[in-house]
């Protein structure tokens, strides 16, 4: 491990869960299984060929994805990352005071106030005050927007390129750090890491009823819109599917879209239509850029548009441009 992540965890290490390994392994083991099946069904992909060739292996890993881990080294300040991770629960408290401030007046003549509250008006306005203050900082609002800049995983990575196959690496310390600050379960953060890494791998390495995958130098040169498109695409969609079972998958989903920008919203803009419509064209135009090798953004879009139009209901699908 190089000096940079060194610094980072010594950093942050000791501000997250100390539990936060653990619940992030359990969490993976437990819905590896489930989270592929959702992704297969809906890419109509499988990543295992007859000789069984083509697995992704996963590790949950300490330490942090290279941005981030530079990120925290160019802010040392572990007062400043506290309140960071603690934002959310700076929001409640404010909130839960400007509850209670307005009609105070009325609690001070309530017979079961506790006597230790009594007379408390202005350590309370002077509680949410300071919250208030802590949590308007603009320190924090500039490292969290230098986090929104990064347009790389920051929860964890799709390595594919190396001799040892494909693999996934979670980065446990920074979904903790990432969930305290957005005020999600660190275990539906999890979920949402691993959908996201993947759909990665399933749209690079997943094979189509023919066979055929993305080959690797057309899909590491495509375009990050394209890309980061899919594999955001498809948590959204496994982070639906999981509603009824972990429901906090989807609010974790949705709230790290906050900090995110660039190609990692790309794909709220894809289509229109009903969410079969939606994931039937873009599985079709899927199966199509692969094809292409290196698909540009510009090449997507207009694929979406053609694939879109000759979808609907009704529409001609005849001709030479068949769909493959």
């Amino acid at each position: 491990m190089d000096a940079l992540q060194q610094r980072a965890i010594k950093l942050i290490e000791p501000l997250i869960p100390a539990d936060a390994q653990d619940r992030v392994e359990r969490t993976i083991k437990q819905f590896n299984h489930i989270v592929r099946e959702h992704i297969r069904t809906e890419t109509g992909l499988r990543l295992a060929d007859a000789q069984g060739t083509g697995t992704i292996s996963i590790r949950v890993v300490p330490g942090f994805p290279a941005k981030v881990a530079e990120l925290i080294d160019r802010h040392q300040d572990r007062v400043l990352w506290r309140l960071i991770i603690g934002q959310p629960k700076l929001g409640g408290v404010v909130e839960g005071l400007n509850y209670l401030l307005p009609d105070w007046p009325e609690f001070e003549q309530w017979l079961d106030l506790p006597s230790v509250a009594r007379g408390s008006e202005p350590a309370l306005t002077r509680t949410r005050d300071v919250a208030l203050a802590l949590q308007s900082l603009a320190v924090t609002k500039r490292v969290l927007d230098e986090l929104k800049e990064i347009h790389e995983d920051i929860l964890g990575v799709y390595r594919f390129a190396n001799r040892f196959g494909a693999s996934i690496e979670i980065y446990w310390m920074a979904n903790a750090l990432v969930a305290g600050a957005l005020g999600v379960r660190i275990e539906d953060l999890a979920v949402v890491t691993l959908a996201h890494e993947l759909a990665h791998g399933y749209t690079h390495q997943g094979r189509d009823i023919d066979g055929l995958s993305w080959k690797d130098d057309g899909f590491a040169r495509s375009a990050l819109e394209v890309k980061e498109g899919l594999a955001q695409f498809y948590t959204a969609v496994v982070a639906e599917k999981l509603g009824p079972r972990a429901p906090g998958v989807h609010s974790a989903y949705v709230k790290l879209l906050e900090l995110q920008t660039g190609p990692y919203l790309v794909h709220t803009q894809w289509l229109d239509g009903t969410p079969k419509q939606r994931g039937e064209t873009v599985r079709f135009v899927l199966l199509q850029a692969r094809n292409y090798g290196v698909v540009t953004h510009e090449k997507w879009r207009g694929l979406l548009t053609e694939t879109s139009q000759r979808l609907k209901p009704g529409a001609d699908t005849s001709g030479s441009g068949e769909l493959q």
